[in-house]
């Protein structure tokens, strides 16, 4: 075991490496799979927006396997009084939802409940709370819906218990068939239950029409504006591919809206020492997804420039 202390943007983030049991690794879309963890009941309950490394036990050699796949958290289940039925213990559990597209997450699939990833955890900083007065829309598209349904469940929550900020989820996806946890995709955990919930409020666009909004997430945003009283009340989040980023910092800029953007880049290092996950910034520098990130706000990144 191994921890690390790291400073960025003057604060500082301890995170350790983890031998963890896996809980759950199970499909809920085609090529989408749901990755569940236990975590030690000694280290800080990650945060919506923050992410962690990988490195799959069963990862094949080759050109660029070796490498740690970073994962967005997707949710967090403090440690209960019953116990894991695979470890004996009563531990707390994180969530994740990624997309089988290589060698690495190939490996990753193959994991089965009981065995253990090499994991570093918790990484980057988190999305900041909505303000006083202030709803939440909550904007995710392909690769980055994880990190949003884990935004929505903590609002969700904080809302059944204290009457928290109002928030809407509004999910973009090429078409209805990658939607997760439908028909021919069940799962019965806690978590997943707490996702179908939030799914079945969203708001959905599809590229194909076959669900919701015909067209992207920014398009859906628009048709949603005119019905809203105060729009400027809003305050956007959002996580997916840089070109529905693009569109939507445009949009929250054209609009005078507050916004905070988790950003999806390829990653080496994952903490900020090999630079390899830069991003211009609107003020020329670069800043790095992993150590100044993953969340920004909007407007600090020249989010055209990279699309470059």
């Amino acid at each position: 075991m191994c921890i690390v202390l790291i400073e960025s943007l003057s604060r500082w983030i301890i995170m350790r490496q983890l031998n963890a049991p896996v809980v759950i690794n199970k499909a809920i879309a085609p090529n989408w799979v749901h990755l569940a963890f236990e975590w030690p009941s000694d280290l800080q309950e990650p945060k919506p927006g923050q992410f962690f490394t990988v490195l799959p036990a069963m990862v094949e050699l080759g050109a660029g396997t070796l490498l740690r796949r970073p994962l967005a958290f997707a949710g967090f289940e403090p440690a209960k009084q019953k116990k894991n039925a695979l470890s004996g213990k009563s531990s707390a559990i994180v969530h994740a939802i990624y997309q089988i597209r290589g060698p690495g997450t190939k490996a990753l699939a193959l994991q089965a409940p009981g065995s253990r990833i090499d994991v570093i955890a918790p990484l980057g900083n988190s999305f900041p709370w909505p303000r006083q007065g202030e709803k939440a829309i909550i904007a995710g598209g392909g690769i980055g819906i994880g990190p949003m349904l884990f935004l929505a469940a903590s609002l969700f929550q904080e809302n059944l218990q204290l009457g928290g900020p109002e928030f809407q989820l509004v999910l973009g996806f090429r078409s209805a068939s990658l939607i997760p946890l439908r028909v021919g995709f069940s799962d019965g955990g806690p978590m997943a239950s707490l996702w179908k919930e939030l799914l079945s409020r969203a708001f959905f666009a599809t590229d194909d029409g076959s669900e919701g909004f015909r067209g992207t997430v920014v398009d859906a945003l628009s048709s949603l504006k005119p019905k809203e009283t105060s729009p400027e009340a809003w305050h956007i989040y959002g996580c997916g591919p840089g070109p529905m980023l693009a569109s939507l910092a445009k949009f929250a800029k054209t609009h005078h809206i507050a916004a905070h953007f988790s950003a999806e880049q390829w990653m080496a290092c994952g903490v900020g020492a090999c630079h390899g996950c830069v991003l211009p910034s609107a003020s020329g520098d670069f800043l790095r997804v992993c150590a100044d990130g993953p969340v920004f706000e909007a407007d600090r990144i020249d989010w055209e420039a990279g699309l470059r």
